[in-house]
């Protein structure tokens, strides 16, 4: 019986939209990259500090950011930033709003230099689903600003296929927090019914979004897995989705 409700899609970014270069996890060429670019702005304030020690110090937020997204929780992304110089050897009268500010940006920079990659074929499926569906984009975001994130959309033409974006280092809320789904929701007055989630995260987009009573799309990227929250749809990749909107929703 096909289902007429769904007005709404929503998609997560990273492994199910985006990919590393390598398929990895984390990209340790981007790393590598913003460690350099991070050093290069110390110096400039006379702050000299190795690249290995840099690099263990920001690993370190982006492991206790990855870990906080599991229970629903974000920062802002200058107050990750902050946390990350903050674990380096330096006086605390050194590290200032400009500081910060600076090595913020050096990040950025390093993201825009190495950026992941756009799964081929979304652009296509996005533009066909646009057609008839609101789209947004639930984002549980690393340590990348939103407005580096847009800037790169824009650059790739991603950013106008979406209704809204919801960036968890924006909002300080994450997935799976009910906080983030309804608010979301609420910004394009869907109720949770209406939307199917699509996402790679049995946790924080499958529970998450089954908690709010939204219906569900595992992406599982070729992963075999046991069902924690069951799932409405299981599929390999996020293109296949538009097949099962238009067996079950049209």
């Amino acid at each position: 019986m096909k289902n007429k409700k769904i007005r709404s899609l929503s998609f997560d970014l990273w492994l199910t939209l985006i990919y590393e270069l390598d398929s990895t996890a984390h990209s340790d060429i981007r790393r590598n990259i913003r460690s350099e670019k991070i050093k290069k702005k110390l110096s400039n304030y006379n702050i000299h500090l190795s690249v290995d020690k840099i690099t263990s110090a920001f690993n370190d937020i982006s492991k206790t950011i990855n870990s906080g997204h599991e229970k629903g929780l974000d920062k802002r992304f200058n107050e990750w930033v902050l946390q990350g110089l903050n674990r380096l050897p330096i006086d605390r009268e050194k590290i200032t709003r400009k500081l910060v500010k600076e090595i913020a940006d050096a990040i950025d920079e390093a993201f825009l230099e190495h950026p992941p990659q756009l799964l081929s074929g979304v652009l296509e499926m996005l533009t066909l689903l646009k057609n008839k569906y609101n789209i947004i984009l639930i984002s549980n975001t690393g340590l990348t600003s939103p407005e580096a994130y847009i800037r790169w959309f824009k650059r790739i033409e991603l950013f106008d296929k979406f209704d809204g974006l919801f960036f968890s280092n924006e909002l300080s809320l994450a997935k799976p927090s009910k906080k983030i789904f309804r608010l979301a929701f609420e910004a394009i007055n869907a109720s949770p019914e209406e939307v199917l989630h699509i996402g790679d995260n049995l946790n924080t987009d499958v529970c998450g979004a089954k908690n709010v009573g939204a219906q569900t799309v595992w992406i599982t990227n070729g992963v075999k897995t046991k069902f924690f929250c069951k799932p409405d749809y299981v599929v390999d990749s996020v293109l296949e989705v538009k097949d099962i909107i238009n067996k079950n929703y049209t």
